[in-house]
């Protein structure tokens, strides 16, 4: 009963760590598309960010963004156009950028992008067999595709969980960890200040916000996976 109750634990934390990356690899990752803001606003995808009574970053995040949708229809075209206008001037240009998206462009030297930061991101990627679509095209690190990563080794871990392979989830959880510390929330701090220093709209204000506060409490949600018994007695 003990195991089952561990099992049962371990598949509701994964499925929602699913839930959160795909959320925020969606939002970062493109310029948002209608059927994306329809979803948000429609099904209250928002309202069910998990941890928002945990966290003071996600709660106000939650409050920014909602407060936006408020101002909308769901099917609202003026909507739809602010905010992917406003997705271009931080993250894409063709001016200076006040948020850039890649991890490269806050931890090298240089602020460039392909700098070393680029290539350790893709040995981790490789190391999964996975490659962005737009390979040598778009840096490996930016912030979609890690968040995308994420969400891929999450799915992952699920699947593993189904084998009962735990010696397999308890190195997926250790890269994942890992992948966080090294890389993510090395930099998504500083990104996150100039989203909502810069942003013109609530949306990505909130999103930053919520991004923030939810990589700090991932890491926590990683290292109490690990400590539970079916996993951290084969660390």
């Amino acid at each position: 009963m003990k195991k089952e109750n561990e099992l049962e634990g371990i598949k509701s934390l994964l499925e929602i760590r699913v839930f959160a990356y795909d959320l925020l690899r969606r939002t970062f990752l493109d310029e948002p598309s209608r059927e994306f803001l329809f979803n948000l606003v429609e099904k209250g995808l928002i309202e069910a960010f998990p941890f928002i009574w945990e966290d003071g970053n996600i709660q106000e995040g939650v409050r920014q963004v909602s407060d936006f949708f408020k101002k909308y229809d769901s099917n609202n075209e003026d909507m739809y156009i602010d905010l992917r206008l406003d997705y271009t001037r931080l993250f894409i240009g063709p001016y200076e950028l006040p948020a850039p998206p890649w991890e490269s462009a806050y931890l090298s030297q240089e602020r460039l992008l392909f700098q070393k930061q680029t290539l350790e991101v893709r040995q981790v990627y490789l190391k999964y067999g996975l490659l962005p679509k737009h390979f040598k095209q778009e840096a490996d690190d930016h912030l979609g595709l890690e968040l995308d990563f994420m969400f891929q080794l999450s799915n992952r871990s699920l699947k593993i969980l189904e084998t009962e392979d735990f010696r397999r989830l308890a190195e997926i959880v250790q890269d994942q960890k890992d992948f966080l510390q090294e890389h993510l929330l090395k930099w998504v701090p500083d990104f996150s200040i100039n989203v909502i220093e810069n942003s013109q709209y609530g949306f990505y204000q909130g999103m930053a916000r919520i991004l923030k506060g939810y990589l700090v409490l991932d890491l926590q949600a990683l290292e109490e996976l690990e400590d539970m018994e079916i996993v951290g007695s084969l660390n």
